[in-house]
């Protein structure tokens, strides 16, 4: 570096370092937006999670993330309308997130709205096929829906196509939902992570067009 120049750039380096020195929360001391949501979530502060949340969409509201933190808030606050209003916002920009369709599946199901939480489940499950929550959830708003008539017929239509995937069914949708133990589903999402595409797709037209 040329000598005259950094004799010019020395006292404004000094200023800056000063600064840093005077005013820390210039720097670290200021939370991430996401660092912050942790934060509150852990602390289960939900008011304060809404505040924030609100706050992150404002300041980004094409960012996917934010969205997700205030549809969370929102369902933990029972304000399901508002926080389906957030997830489906969430999955417009991100339309494979999903974490956000499971919640949205629950906001949906708290409302009973059986078939779009269903939907929601699907579509968790179709961008995630190992997503167990999403599977557990759906065997249970199945069973909301249908009762054990319902599911009954439905394992009989499954059994046709296929008696392990009816063995599966059966273990999400009527063992689980008795006793929600998630290890009576165990060997259901072994199979289920086994599936093709098209055999998982057969699954859910039998199943939905039941609903």
């Amino acid at each position: 570096m040329h000598f005259d120049y950094w004799i010019t750039l020395k006292p404004l380096l000094l200023t800056l370092l000063l600064a840093l020195l005077v005013f820390p929360s210039v720097t670290s001391a200021q939370p991430t937006w996401l660092g912050h949501a942790q934060a509150l979530e852990k602390r289960g502060d939900w008011s304060g999670l809404l505040v924030w949340g609100r706050q992150w969409t404002q300041t980004e509201a094409d960012n996917a993330l934010a969205w997700f933190v205030l549809g969370r808030a929102l369902g933990e606050l029972k304000r399901y309308p508002e926080a389906i209003g957030a997830y489906r916002q969430n999955l417009r920009l991100d339309p494979t997130d999903h974490y956000a369709h499971n919640n949205l599946g629950n906001a949906y199901r708290a409302t009973r709205r059986y078939r779009e939480a269903m939907d929601a489940y699907h579509a968790a499950v179709r961008s995630r096929p190992d997503y167990i929550p999403a599977w557990h959830n759906l065997g249970l708003t199945y069973y909301d829906l249908k009762g054990p008539a319902g599911v009954a017929q439905a394992l009989q239509r499954l059994n046709t196509t296929n008696p392990g995937l009816a063995e599966a069914w059966r273990r999400l949708a009527i063992d689980y939902s008795l006793t929600r133990d998630p290890r009576v589903t165990q060997d259901a999402i072994l199979i289920l992570r086994r599936l093709s595409d098209e055999e998982r797709e057969r699954m859910f037209d039998i199943l939905l067009e039941q609903s």
